[in-house]
């Protein structure tokens, strides 16, 4: 029967089971719930007998009452649609299909458009007779966002399709797979999109490749894996294997089965090919490591472990791989001086390599060992490695001995070495060979040179040749010799030669080797001058001043001359640097030198002390005191008027004034101390009467001594009273994070003028003598204080330690060393906890009984630290006969060191240093994170400063330590 004819149209109330007239029961409470949900119930028994709900009347537009008359059902199916539709329901009436869904669109009767969803199944009543049943909804909300779906995809397509990306969607109960264009296309089966079997549209995969997919897909289904991506070969038409990547996830139902899987492909050929460039590149590189005949190692940077040799290493060294493999060389006893090594790996991490440097090792025996070394920084797996090669010297000397036998063995060495190498008859100094580093050092071709001699070419200015022949004939050879050379164009240049007598075809002839060396001779000298003069300002420093009032002095009263010191300080510099900022200070500063050095004779010495500090020493000066006091007040009175004169900077008119004290030589002092100290009173004496003026140092200047004297007396009332307290500063390993020590800092709390900074009486302490006892009390508090500490559990007895600052004074009396080990025996704290702080100033006064008192304490655990290193006389010399653990690095250059790059090189160059001796260092007064970050760059990681905390009391100290987290126990 046509689907025409469906057009008996009715509103039946109840919902009968087909072929019955017996309702369901509930059927009107039912029907009532299927409308409210916007659910229409239809049955059609193919006989023309057709019932709707009332909600499927509703669903086209009308109520059951204003159906019209006559209504066919395909009249209100839209024009479009009409014959899909028909087709369908003809198709199931065939019996193709049992159940069906049919989407089509209907006009209402206001005109307007909806989508509808028809969804039924083909039964037999219980009279054999063919009834269709279903139910219909309103779809045109679902229709409109598939269709904004649609959009979104074919904008998704398009994002795709400029990353070249494919997209593809596998529903897996029918196995159906649908493919974007540039998916079917990278798998080389179809041109535009893919619609089909799953298995079909993988079909071109390799078939080793296919295994892995399955396995990854069952893994992804059990849960073992939440994302699937598998990397697969596909051979296409053409014969070519194309690499592909495949990324998706898993959707599954309701029930947890799997439902569908969607995801991308893209190409990654160009990627795998350059990866299996790579493995070949690293497996030449493997080839070359294992086959070379020298000696190869390659170790990490991150901790200096071993992570290779090659067999040439274990046949040179003793070593077998299983041996040195991830063990370090400081633990296996590689080298024969660990500070060398230090020096080698600062000195590779500064040029970037080490060519054909000399070092000295020990065998897996003990025997030693000297070698030549060769490194490089290269990156594996991530990590950043040293390569080395090293060459047994006395394997290259057999070698050489064999190079005369074998000119093409003798070749392939002599050109391949990094050092210039020559070879010249001994008698006439003619070039018989020269290598490529020749011409490195030389710009001079060998073609340039062959048959021509040094002095032609005035590679060896002077009679340098001439040397080099006499230490030949004195001790047979060469090695190491420092001697200037210069290049083609006559620059010159420091050299390192080593020269071996050696005979080639019966002719006495030399073989010289030459390395440059000006880099580390300029490094050296920097860091010399650095020492000795002002980063800022370029003038001496307290060191260099020192040093020169020292020779002065003596110079003066040789030859009965006189001199005069002026101490001179810039008024109200502070205010410069705190309004405009310290670049603009640190522009006066120079100016000031200027101005100070073009008004000052050459003998004459222009230094700054730091800060704002300025020290002139007017040297060579005869006649009468009178005379020279009348010239030296003319200088400082020039000086003063020429530093007053305004100054411009940055669109700022600045007119700075200085107070000047002058000092005598030698009628004020005949130290450096000494001069220094009266030169100061009397700038503090212009200071005092009104600043921009000069002062000349008086005996009579009795308002500061009574100043100090009463001062003293309030010093020793205080020392009764017990007014004066110990803050602790923690100090702070930056790599965990936690307190490692303390320094005990001294306050006085006055009576009147509250808690007093030790810089307000520490110097009268000095002076005084009062240092000795109140040092005393400073000790056994400190050491009271660090075993309360321990005895609460706060600190641990190897993980802590605090410092005790010592005067020079303190320090030098005889019966130093008992009254420390009295204090550690009246309190129980272990020796190893405290640390006592010396300055470089007390080293000097008295070396060897400094050194002696220092060695007995140290026998007993205690430990020293070198404070406020750099600021003062930092003699290597010193430093290294003196038992120190620890070197502080002063606060001045922390406080300059992100601004001023001469502070960031002392604080490198201290670092360095301190390595290289063994000596741990620790840096003061860093306030602010990028200090700390540059103190790490540089491999400082101990610290103490406000950027942590301020010294505190010793209660607040304890509660510091209680927030922290607990050590582990060892």
């Amino acid at each position: 029967m046509s689907l025409l004819s469906l057009d008996k149209v009715s509103s039946h109330p109840s919902v009968q089971v087909p072929g019955t007239n017996e309702p369901l029961p509930d059927a009107a409470r039912l029907m009532a719930v299927l409308d409210g949900s916007g659910l229409g119930v239809w049955s059609w028994d193919l006989a023309d007998t057709e019932q709707w709900s009332a909600g499927t009347a509703k669903l086209f537009g009308f109520f059951a009452e204003q159906i019209p008359a006559g209504s066919r059902y395909l009249q209100l199916v839209v024009e479009e649609d009409r014959a899909s539709v028909e087709a369908r329901f003809h198709s199931v009436i065939a019996g193709e299909t049992a159940n069906f869904t049919i989407r089509h669109r209907v006009l209402w009767p206001d005109s307007s458009l909806h989508w509808l969803e028809l969804i039924g199944q083909r039964q037999i009543d219980a009279c054999g007779r063919t009834i269709l049943v279903g139910l219909v909804r309103d779809i045109s909300a679902e229709h409109l966002q598939a269709q904004e779906l649609e959009d979104s995809q074919e904008r998704l397509g398009l994002a795709l399709n400029s990353v070249e990306l494919g997209t593809w969607d596998w529903h897996i109960p029918s196995d159906t797979l649908y493919a974007s264009a540039r998916a079917a296309e990278l798998q080389g089966i179809t041109e535009g999109s893919y619609h089909g079997p799953f298995q079909e549209f993988f079909s071109c995969i390799l078939r080793e490749d296919r295994s892995r997919m399955r396995q990854a897909y069952r893994e992804l289904v059990e849960g073992q894996r939440r994302d699937y991506q598998v990397t697969y070969q596909a051979r296409l038409q053409d014969g070519t294997v194309r690499h592909l990547e495949s990324t998706a996830r898993l959707y599954r139902d309701e029930r947890g089965a799997p439902l569908r899987m969607a995801g991308i492909i893209m190409d990654i050929t160009e990627r795998v090919l350059r990866e299996q460039h790579l493995a070949a590149s690293e497996a030449k590189f493997a080839t070359l490591f294992q086959g070379s005949p020298d000696p190869i190692s390659l170790s990490r940077i991150r901790d200096g472990a071993f992570l290779e040799i090659n067999p040439s290493f274990t046949k040179t060294f003793g070593w077998p791989a299983s041996e040195i493999v991830g063990h370090t060389a400081p633990e296996i006893g590689f080298w024969q001086h660990d500070a060398q090594r230090q020096v080698l790996y600062q000195q590779l991490r500064r040029e970037q390599h080490l060519d054909s440097v000399e070092a000295q090792f020990r065998t897996r025996d003990g025997v030693p060992i000297t070698c030549m070394v060769s490194s490089r920084f290269i990156r594996i797996d991530r990590q950043l490695c040293i390569i080395t090669t090293f060459r047994d010297i006395t394997l290259r000397q057999q070698a050489e001995a064999a190079l005369r036998a074998s000119e093409a063995k003798f070749a392939k060495a002599f050109h391949a070495s990094p050092d210039a190498i020559t070879i010249s008859e001994r008698s006439t100094g003619r070039f018989i060979e020269v290598n490529a580093g020749f011409y490195r050092l030389t710009g001079y071709h060998p073609e340039e040179v062959i048959g021509r001699t040094a002095t032609e070419l005035a590679v060896w200015p002077g009679d340098q040749r001439q040397q080099i022949l006499d230490l030949l004939a004195r001790d047979g050879r060469v090695s190491n010799w420092e001697m200037l050379g210069q290049d083609r164009h006559g620059r010159p240049k420091h050299i390192e030669v080593s020269v071996e007598p050696i005979e080639l075809n019966g002719i006495e002839c030399m073989l010289l080797s030459a390395r440059d060396i000006s880099m580390l001779k300029a490094a050296h000298a920097q860091i010399q001058h650095l020492a000795y003069h002002d980063p800022l300002t370029n003038l001496p420093n307290r060191a260099l001043l020192m040093e020169r009032l020292v020779q002065q002095i003596a110079l003066h009263k040789r030859h009965n001359l006189r001199g005069a010191l002026l101490f001179l300080d810039l008024d109200h510099f502070k205010h410069i640097n705190d309004s405009l900022g310290h670049p603009v200070g640190d522009s006066v500063l120079k100016m000031v030198t200027r101005r100070l050095e073009a008004s000052t004779r050459r003998e004459d010495t222009v230094a700054r002390l730091g800060g704002d500090e300025f020290v002139i020493l007017l040297t060579g000066l005869s006649g009468k005191r009178s005379q020279v006091t009348r010239h030296v007040r003319d200088v400082a009175e020039k000086l003063r008027k020429l530093l007053a004169e305004p100054m411009t900077f940055e669109g700022n008119r600045l007119q700075v004034t200085p107070s000047i004290g002058i000092a005598l030589i030698p009628d004020h002092g005949d130290t450096p101390a000494d001069l220094l100290k009266r030169a100061d009173i009397a700038l503090y004496r212009a200071k005092d009467s009104g600043r921009n003026a000069t002062q000349l140092f008086r005996s009579t200047m009795q308002e500061a001594a009574s100043i100090r004297l009463q001062l003293e007396n309030e010093l020793r009332l205080a020392l009764t009273r017990g007014e004066f307290e110990l803050f602790l500063q923690p100090q702070i390993d930056s790599a965990s994070g936690m307190i490692i020590g303390a320094e005990a800092l001294l306050r006085w709390r006055h009576p009147e003028r509250g808690l007093r900074s030790p810089a307000d009486f520490i110097e009268v302490l000095e002076e005084s003598g009062l240092i000795i006892d109140v040092g005393d009390w400073v000790i056994g508090q400190a050491c009271r204080m660090a075993a309360s500490l321990l005895a609460a559990g706060l600190v641990r007895t190897d993980r802590f330690s605090l410092c005790i600052n010592i005067s020079p004074r303190q320090f030098h009396q005889s019966e130093f060393v008992e009254r420390i080990l009295a204090a550690l025996e009246q309190t129980g704290l272990p020796a190893q906890m405290i640390k006592l702080e010396i300055t470089e100033g007390m080293v000097i006064q008295n070396l060897d009984d400094t050194i002696a008192k220092m060695h007995r304490l140290r026998r007993h655990g205690v430990s020293f630290a070198m404070d406020d290193f750099g600021t003062g006389y930092s003699s290597l010399t010193y430093l290294k006969r003196l038992p120190v653990d620890l070197l502080k690095i002063d606060q001045s250059f922390v406080r300059d060191a992100l601004d001023n790059g001469n502070d960031a090189e002392i604080i490198r160059a201290i670092v360095a240093m301190a390595r290289s001796l063994g000596l741990q260092v620790i840096a003061e007064g860093v306030e602010r994170q990028g200090q700390l970050e540059l103190l790490q760059l540089q491999g400082c990681q101990l610290y103490q400063g406000y950027l942590f905390s301020h010294p505190l009391p010793f209660t607040e100290f304890g509660e510091l330590l209680r927030s922290q987290p607990e050590l582990p126990r060892q």
